[in-house]
């Protein structure tokens, strides 16, 4: 049993690691697409 659950820890950080990759790369995209938009609004009120 003791072998399960070192799987089990390990499979969870990795998957822990994985999820912080991910929302870091959605809070850049998230930045991206809002001075993209202020760019497209700021030159619409023009």
């Amino acid at each position: 049993m003791g072998g399960f659950d070192q799987q089990v820890k390990k499979r969870t950080k990795e998957l822990k690691h994985l999820k912080d990759k991910a929302m870091r790369g959605i809070k850049v995209a998230g930045e991206s697409c809002k001075k993209a938009w202020n760019k497209v609004r700021s030159s619409i009120k023009r």
